[in-house]
């Protein structure tokens, strides 16, 4: 089953890409002041506040510095201790919660604010499958007659729900490999069928004409 993402996560989301839109258009709109010299203005620009990257903010939203330990096990080796981490979205506790299934509410307030932000290529993916939604597991795409990963009443083994990571990982991997063992048996089998039908297409509507052409001389 899909998983979709947490409230903090989808706001914090939408928080970064609002502020790399406008650390974007401030670059881009920059001009040199009067007099400046051109070297002057080449550095005033690349000290302007740059795009970051979706890591770099979730790691230090207010980019007042993230101080690391070589004891800590949190994500990033970040200092928990030390309070300007404090904003790190990774030492949240909500930061990794997600609602099991499709949260269609939670989508619909992701699509609204992502209008005229993508371009026709992303566009078209976030109506396949929006990515504030994460796919969990090959075995959510296994049909579900075939479905080794299918209980007896009907729902499923879970990847997240494996505790151990060794079997959790071997649990993924052999979902993936039915997955594509399917995908190529259904392949094989479609071409094998084609190749089979191609002849009676060709062959069907040239006797079909020949008949009309003998019944048409008799």
């Amino acid at each position: 089953m899909a998983q979709t993402m947490s409230e903090l996560k989808l706001n914090a989301y939408r928080d970064w890409q609002n502020e790399s839109d406008a650390r974007k258009k401030a670059l881009k709109e920059a001009e040199p002041l009067p007099g400046e010299p051109i070297e002057a203005f080449e550095e005033r620009v690349a000290s302007m506040p740059q795009p970051r990257t979706w890591f770099e903010f979730a790691r230090d939203p207010l980019e007042d510095g993230a101080p690391t330990s070589p004891d800590s096990s949190e994500p990033g080796m970040l200092d928990p201790r030390d309070p300007l981490n404090t904003d790190s979205l990774f030492l949240e506790q909500a930061w990794a919660k997600k609602t099991p299934g499709t949260d269609m509410d939670k989508v619909y307030f992701y699509k609204q604010s992502q209008k005229g932000r993508q371009n026709l290529s992303e566009k078209i993916s976030e109506f396949i499958y929006p990515s504030i939604v994460h796919k969990t597991a090959a075995a959510d795409y296994v049909p579900a007659l075939w479905n080794p990963f299918q209980k007896k009443d009907g729902s499923r083994y879970e990847g997240h729900h494996v505790e151990n990571f060794a079997l959790r990982s071997g649990f993924h991997m052999a979902g993936a490999l039915w997955n594509l063992l399917m995908g190529i048996a259904v392949v094989a089998g479609g071409s094998y069928a084609l190749k089979k039908a191609i002849p009676n297409l060709l062959v069907t509507p040239i006797e079909t004409v020949d008949e009309a052409i003998d019944e048409i001389k008799d």
